[in-house]
């Protein structure tokens, strides 16, 4: 069996990686866009490095270097915990690709260890990505002995183990419950959306924690390691594994990690087949009726099939509606917390109304579904060149589509705002103008770059949503375009904030003018299918 498992993550990792495609494919602009995105992917890893690094200094500055490993395993459990539940059912119960492979001579058991591993691997690379430089900041200022280093490495490759297994389970249920039902799309989404929302909520409670935890820091060292032990008590046994020298902590801390590993593969061997199958399955009723037929105009037909395309994914609904939920569990937080509250736990008098304009823009836009709506036609994508529509239809229905998901959001939001805050004239027409604009520029720039970089040639869903160069770039640009502003109008407290908005938000109608004009209205951009 270890020979089938091999195979099939080798084969896994080739399609989600792209590796293949830039070793055969004659395209020397896909070999120059994979090039870039190497280069993308190493400048993010830099800062990631030096952010793990600069964590590590503090806290060994602080005299808590105890808790470096803790810490960093922590973080790295955290998202590995929540990005792996997001994507679970798409790669780990992936129909198409189970009937594929039961075909060959491959055992059940097989299929599901090399999914499981083919995310582990990745993950794993991450964990090591961050403990490495946290390793080597305290390597440098403690001088410790060398089974730091052995306990660290071996600790790093079987980190992301437990919460990979954890999340997966969250993920086996989510998708065992919605198979059952007729709308198991719908009901995946629905689980899947109350589950980010808990770890939303979550974070937020963990937000005013840190703030306990910083004083805390000061005062005594066991009350820190208190909170990390209620939080992911396997954390500190690596740590006194690490600096201590324990092999006993080592054993448990590789013994709990296995062990869910197995159990959760014996118990989820017997369901596999049926929850791939009932997920794969279309429900019909027997009593079907012709009824009176409508006709739409083009374009509205266009952005309902972009809203079916959509919704028919779970992890495209998840990884792109991330966004508008903080927009709303952040106004949630000021109507329960209140703006004196908020300011007064910040420090910074007046910071409420100046910096939520621009901070919910930010998040209603940082991660649009039409960064990735090309990618996501795939090998279909050359029947819309077939049908007799315009491009400036075709590329406008999908930025239109992306406008129809956040309203719903941002009217929520903007309600619970309104009756939180009671703004002023001024602030209320910044908190009604900023998020809408926002909204807007992301969706613009998401085509305008999923355009500039497709990725059409796809097996499984995951790649396109979260590891294309598409995703990444709007993401990053989007980031950039609302943590500058919000860096200035946050600091900047004697600018007139009302006029900086405007200013903002001025510039940012500019470039969606000039992004339409460009890209939406010629239509040329579109990528053509060869």
């Amino acid at each position: 069996m270890g020979r089938q498992i091999g195979l099939l993550v080798r084969v896994s990792l080739c399609n989600l990686l792209g590796i293949n495609e830039y070793r055969y494919t004659k395209d020397s602009g896909k070999k120059v866009r994979y090039r870039w995105m190497a280069v993308l992917w190493v400048v993010l890893l830099l800062m990631m490095a030096g952010y793990v690094g600069a964590l590590s200094y503090g806290l060994i500055y602080m005299g808590m270097g105890f808790y470096v490993p803790a810490v960093l395993s922590m973080c790295v459990s955290m998202v590995v915990f929540i990005f792996t539940v997001l994507k679970t059912g798409a790669v780990l119960f992936d129909r198409s690709a189970y009937e594929k492979q039961i075909a060959l001579p491959v055992s059940v058991r097989a299929i599901i260890v090399s999914r499981f591993l083919s995310m582990y691997l990745t993950n794993m690379l991450l964990g090591m990505l961050v403990m490495f430089p946290g390793m080597a900041v305290y390597g440098i200022m403690e001088r410790p002995k060398v089974t730091f280093y052995l306990y660290g490495i071996l600790g790093s490759v079987f980190l992301p183990l437990l919460p990979l297994t954890l999340a997966s389970v969250v993920g086996a249920v989510i998708s065992g419950i919605s198979s059952r039902w007729r709308r198991k799309n719908l009901v995946a989404i629905v689980l899947t959306l109350i589950f980010i929302c808990v770890i939303m909520v979550g974070s937020f409670g963990m937000a005013e924690m840190e703030e306990e935890l910083l004083d805390m820091i000061h005062q005594l060292a066991p009350l820190m390691e208190e909170q990390i032990r209620r939080i992911y008590p396997p954390g500190i046994w690596l740590s006194e594994a690490m600096v201590g020298g324990k092999f006993i902590m080592l054993l448990c801390f590789l013994a709990l990690s296995l062990g869910c590993f197995v159990l959760f593969l014996e118990i989820l061997r017997p369901f596999y087949a049926a929850i791939c199958s009932l997920l794969g399955a279309h429900g019909a009723k027997g009593n079907y009726q012709m009824k009176e037929m409508k006709s739409r105009s083009v374009f509205r037909s266009m952005v309902e099939r972009e809203l079916r395309r959509y919704f028919s994914s779970v992890i495209y609904v998840s990884n792109t509606i991330v966004g508008n939920l903080l927009m709303v569990l952040v106004a949630v937080g000021v109507l329960i917390a209140g703006k004196d509250y908020l300011e007064g736990m910040l420090g910074i008098e007046g910071v409420v109304d100046r910096g939520l304009p621009v901070l919910l823009g930010m998040m209603a836009g940082l991660m649009p579904m039409s960064s990735c709506s090309i990618s996501m036609e795939g090998k279909q994508w050359w029947m819309m060149q077939t049908f007799p529509i315009t491009g400036k239809n075709l590329i406008r229905s999908k930025v239109w589509a992306d406008v129809l998901v956040a309203v719903p959001f941002y009217l929520v939001t903007e309600v619970l705002l309104l009756i939180a805050l009671r703004p002023d004239f001024l602030t209320l027409v910044s908190l009604l103008v900023m998020p809408a604009v926002y909204i807007v520029y992301s969706a613009v720039v998401g085509i305008t770059v999923n355009c500039k970089f497709p990725l059409l040639e796809w097996e499984n869903e995951t790649r396109v949503v979260k590891q294309s160069a598409s995703t990444m770039i709007t993401m990053l640009i989007c980031m950039f375009t609302g943590i500058v502003p919000l860096v200035i109008v946050v600091i900047g407290g004697g600018l007139p904030i009302f006029a900086v908005n405007m200013v903002l938000a001025a510039v940012l109608i500019g470039v969606i003018v000039m992004l339409d004009y460009m890209v939406i209205r010629k239509g040329k951009n579109a990528p053509k299918c060869d």
